[in-house]
């Protein structure tokens, strides 16, 4: 579990630092070419950097042990922020699409197509390296899966910068030399507008967690399965299953509702089902507050008794 925790946090720190210098090239570099897209990238970058920053702080408070204070652990701060992150993102998005769309009305922008083509090769491999980097320890936790997805986003930016001005570049050759001044607020409208579905998706994800709702099909699935198993093999004619995923924990609570046929006679029988439950649900990388209730009364497994 520590081991993890550190590597989770080097990577937030990877993804801070990277971050933090393309958000100070971009912004520097798209002043100086005049470039409204290099611009954009650059200050979402920079809001990468502080809300990397605050992921950081966070997923390291919430490894601190204070079962007084938080007896069900502090994983509802992780889609608490992952909210905070992406509702930011969602206002830059929302900003820079007025501000391509005046910029459009006005006559488009003069921009250094050249110098701008350089940052966006740079910018790209950049971006990639840290993407895949992230992707392929998303299962960690939902910080480096919501790091992964502002890097993917990034990434796609910088696609769509590298792609803008190389059409620029290319018009710039022919007879329409006269719509080089729409190319970088066009492509600013078309990728901030497109990303602004990212973090409506991502925001209502995490609300779903703070309200404790019901997780993934593919989660309630996997310990469906098991549960019917379990009933099988010790004759149980009913259980009822809850489920909540908050952060990067699944909170399981399963009522076993038991008949006079049942196999279930001892403190070690159910023990065993509750440790049969744990190995046949390995696969989901989760850490995983498991409650497994045994009665003879349905009425106690409804829990909205008076």
């Amino acid at each position: 579990m520590f081991k993890s925790l550190a590597s989770e946090s080097k990577l937030l720190k990877i993804s801070v630092l990277v971050a933090l210098f393309f958000a100070i090239l971009g912004v520097v570099w798209g002043k100086l070419v005049s470039s409204q897209l290099i611009l954009f990238d650059g200050l979402y970058s920079l809001v990468s950097v502080m809300l990397s920053l605050l992921s950081l702080l966070v997923a390291q408070y919430i490894k601190k042990n204070d079962t007084k204070r938080f007896p069900y652990g502090k994983e509802m701060l992780e889609p608490v922020v992952i909210i905070i992150k992406y509702a930011v993102i969602l206002i830059l998005c929302i900003v820079t699409v007025i501000t391509a769309i005046e910029s459009l009305l006005s006559g488009g922008r003069e921009t250094s197509v050249g110098q701008a083509l350089i940052f966006a090769v740079v910018n790209t491999i950049g971006c990639v390296g840290v993407y895949f980097l992230l992707n392929k320890n998303k299962d960690r936790s939902g910080f480096i899966q919501a790091e992964a997805n502002q890097w993917k986003m990034d990434t796609l930016i910088s696609g769509a910068v590298l792609l803008g001005f190389f059409t620029a570049v290319i018009i710039s050759f022919t007879s329409y030399q006269f719509l080089i001044p729409y190319v970088d607020p066009l492509m600013v409208l078309i990728v901030a507008g497109y990303f602004i579905k990212v973090p409506i998706v991502e925001i209502t994800r995490a609300f779903r967690e703070v309200l404790e709702m019901s997780p993934d099909q593919v989660i309630e699935t996997n310990f469906k399965k098991v549960v019917n198993s379990i009933e099988t093999r010790y004759q149980i004619n009913e259980s009822i299953l809850r489920i909540a995923k908050v952060g990067n924990k699944l909170f399981i609570e399963i009522d076993f509702i038991l008949n006079p046929q049942s196999k279930i006679v001892t403190i070690a029988d159910q023990d065993k089902v509750r440790e049969e439950i744990i190995q046949q649900t390995k696969g989901l990388v989760y850490k995983k507050w498991l409650t497994v209730s045994f009665t003879n009364d349905k009425r106690w497994a409804q829990k909205d008794l008076a």
